[in-house]
């Protein structure tokens, strides 16, 4: 596992993982971010505009797309637990929930106007494919945003979101989750979690990608406390000249 994906057996797992903690998803999310995680999300989805037709990738049980006010929205999730929250929670007149991967996305060419992947990209199993994917079903002037837990490259604060990640968050957990269910987990979730943070790339990994691809105006902005960070990038208009 590194900063451009796994190999299959990790990619399983972590699947695994997040089957384990689908039902507390939304409790623990707001523990270890101490109550930040939908502030980030409302955030985020205020980037999307009314008259947008919007992917969300990794859509989880819903708790990103139910801020989303947009004509279209698309929520592609790889789980059949997870899709089956979301399509119970979602207005499914306005959301289309989808079962797929980010590596071969099920729409058509220039299809949307923004893509988001929040707190999913980490989980990909390609990255770089799907980048590339993302680029193609964006129309021209279509916008990437890739949201996750900062993890700046080095500093005082690179230090403390390691620590926070590695050690307080699957303690953090250990409270939210009943006792019960933590018995029936093969493996802590929350360290393959760590695991996962430990393999992302730093901040200008990402922003290399989305350049790499073909996107334009490439930039990261910190949220609120800088415990989380999106990447943005533009696809270009085809020149007319």
């Amino acid at each position: 596992m590194d900063h451009s994906g796994m190999n299959a057996r990790e990619w399983l797992e972590v699947q695994d993982a997040m089957v384990d903690v689908a039902p507390f998803y939304d409790r623990v999310n707001s523990l270890i971010t101490f109550g930040l995680a939908e502030t980030w999300r409302k955030r985020i989805a205020s980037l999307a505009g009314p008259e947008d037709e919007v992917l969300e990738i990794g859509s989880g049980p819903g708790t990103f797309a139910k801020h989303l006010d947009c004509r279209t929205v698309y929520c592609l999730e790889p789980l059949g637990d997870l899709a089956a929250r979301s399509r119970g929670s979602l207005d499914g007149a306005r959301a289309n929930v989808l079962r797929g991967v980010g590596e071969n996305l099920p729409l058509a060419d220039e299809s949307v106007d923004k893509v988001f992947c929040v707190f999913s990209f980490r989980d990909f199993f390609d990255r770089g494919a799907s980048v590339e994917e993302m680029r193609r079903v964006l129309r021209e002037g279509g916008e990437l945003f890739i949201a996750d837990v900062a993890k700046p490259s080095r500093g005082p604060l690179s230090k403390l979101l390691e620590l926070h990640v590695r050690h307080v968050v699957p303690m953090l957990a250990r409270v939210a989750v009943p006792p019960e269910t933590r018995l029936r987990w093969s493996r802590d979730p929350y360290r393959t979690f760590a695991e996962t943070y430990e393999a992302f790339g730093f901040t200008d990994v990402y922003e290399d990608l989305m350049r790499r691809t073909g996107f334009s105006d490439v930039k990261t902005d910190y949220l609120e406390l800088k415990g989380a960070t999106v990447t943005r990038g533009k696809k270009p208009w085809r020149s007319t000249s």
